[in-house]
C-alpha cells in the first residue's frame, strides 16, 4: 500500500505541476459546495444511491482472497482472485462506455449494479476454485462498469456550469462510504465468524443503491419508466 501511495503521489504531483488551465478562472458563489443542488430530487437520490453502493461495493474485492484461503484454496491461487476481478473490471470499464452512449448512463449503470449485488450475495456460497474464479470475473465486470459510469449521470442532473461541484460533492460523500464500507464488513465477519452475513450486508447495500438509482432515473425522466437516461 505504501508503494502504491508513493506511485500515486508521484503521478498526481507531476500532473499538478505540469498541467495548464485551458479556460480562465470563473468565480462562482458558494465555494466548494453548492448545497442548493440537493434541492433537486434526482441528484439527491443519486448521491444517496452512490453512497449506499460504496458501502458494499468493495467488500468482495477486499475479502475474496481471505475467503478463498479459509475455504481450503491455496494462498497462491487465492492471491490471484483479486487480479482476476481487476481483469474483469477492465472489460467492464472499456465495454460500458460505448454501450451507455447508445442506451443511457443509468440504463446501463442500474443493471450492472444489480449484477454486482447478485455476485455479492452468491459469493459466500462459492467454495471451489472454479466457482470463485467465475464469480470474481463476473463481479469484476460489473464493478468496472459501475466505476466507469458512476460520475456520468451527474452531468445530466443540473446545470452544465456546476457539473464540477456536483461531481465533487458526490465523490466527497462516496469517499466516506468507501472508507467505512470494508471495515463494517470486517466487523460483521468478526461478529459471526463467517462471510455469509458479510455478503448479505454488502449485497443489500448495493441492491438498495440500485433502487435509489431507479427512483432518481424515474424523477429525471419526468416520472416515466421508459426513456434514455
Amino acid at each position: 500500500m505504501r508503494i502504491l501511495g508513493f506511485i500515486l503521489l508521484l503521478q498526481l504531483s507531476t500532473n499538478i505541476l505540469l498541467s495548464k488551465r485551458r479556460l480562465p478562472v470563473v468565480h462562482v458563489s458558494g465555494g466548494l459546495f453548492n448545497l442548493r443542488a440537493f434541492k433537486s430530487a434526482p441528484y439527491t437520490l443519486y448521491v444517496v444511491a452512490s453512497c449506499l453502493a460504496y458501502l458494499g461495493l468493495y467488500t468482495q474485492l477486499t475479502y475474496i482472497d481471505v475467503f478463498g484461503v479459509l475455504n481450503g484454496i491455496s494462498p497462491e491461487y487465492s492471491f490471484y482472485l483479486v487480479a482476476i476481478a481487476n481483469a474483469g473490471s477492465l472489460v467492464g470499464r472499456l465495454g460500458s462506455g460505448p454501450i451507455c452512449d447508445r442506451f443511457g448512463n443509468l440504463n446501463i449503470l442500474i443493471p450492472s449494479n444489480v449484477l454486482t449485488a447478485v455476485t455479492t450475495f452468491v459469493w459466500p456460497y462459492c467454495t471451489s476454485v472454479t466457482s470463485l474464479t467465475i464469480i470474481a470475473a463476473a463481479y469484476g465486470v460489473a464493478l468496472g462498469a459501475f466505476a466507469a459510469l458512476v460520475a456520468a449521470p451527474v452531468a445530466s442532473l443540473g446545470d452544465t456550469g456546476d457539473v464540477g461541484r456536483r461531481t465533487g460533492m458526490l465523490f466527497t460523500f462516496c469517499a466516506i462510504a468507501s472508507l467505512i464500507g470494508p471495515p463494517i464488513s470486517g466487523a460483521i465477519f468478526s461478529r459471526f465468524g463467517r462471510f455469509l452475513e458479510v455478503g448479505i450486508y454488502a449485497g443489500c447495500m448495493i441492491l438498495g443503491s440500485s433502487i435509489f438509482m431507479f427512483t432518481a432515473r424515474w424523477f429525471a425522466l419526468g416520472r416515466r419508466l421508459r426513456g434514455k437516461f
